[in-house]
């Protein structure tokens, strides 16, 4: 694989059917992570879990080659707290605190349908509807559960994908 700051257009579609591969194997571990909050599924299943989802894509994208980086963006502090500015995804004319990857010149979102996106994205890094912040505001206990969540799964992945996603992109 190319390195990241030498993708080619024509790896979008690598990207592309790595990521669909990643969502089909998370959509159904998203139920288990509502449950385990002791929350009830969302209307859309995607709701709330882009940091750990996004911290598998970025571990799926890393072992097949690309240099892939989790990133984030949190437009305030807390729900009632103040600006931190223009940062995560702009739904409508707000920013929402948002996780995601990016890999060369492309952006990699497979939750974004929270904000009623297309389930999987792979766009130019300069799509304005992102804005990175270059810090994760979760706290410290939030960033080890968060990677706690992908070792958990992990296994399951590598079972599904024996001979890696190069040959067959489909889990």
């Amino acid at each position: 694989m190319p390195s990241p700051s030498t993708l080619l257009p024509s790896d979008r579609t690598s990207l592309l059917k790595i990521a669909a591969a990643a969502r089909r194997f998370v959509e159904p571990i998203w139920e288990e992570w509502h449950r385990h909050a002791g929350a009830d599924r969302p209307a859309i299943a995607a709701q709330g879990t882009c940091g750990r989802t996004s911290l598998f894509l970025q571990r799926v994208l890393n072992t097949q080659g690309f240099g892939a980086e989790w990133v984030c963006g949190t437009p305030r502090s807390g729900p009632l707290g103040p600006e931190n500015g223009p940062f995560g995804f702009r739904w409508g004319k707000t920013w929402q605190s948002h996780a995601w990857v990016e890999c060369g010149n492309f952006i990699i979102d497979i939750t974004a349908d929270q904000f009623g996106a297309p389930p999987v994205l792979v766009v130019d890094r300069m799509d304005n509807r992102y804005n990175k912040d270059n810090r994760d505001a979760a706290l410290p206990e939030f960033v080890l559960a968060r990677k706690r969540a992908v070792d958990d799964i992990w296994p399951r992945w590598q079972r599904i994908n024996l001979g890696g996603l190069k040959g067959s992109v489909t889990p």
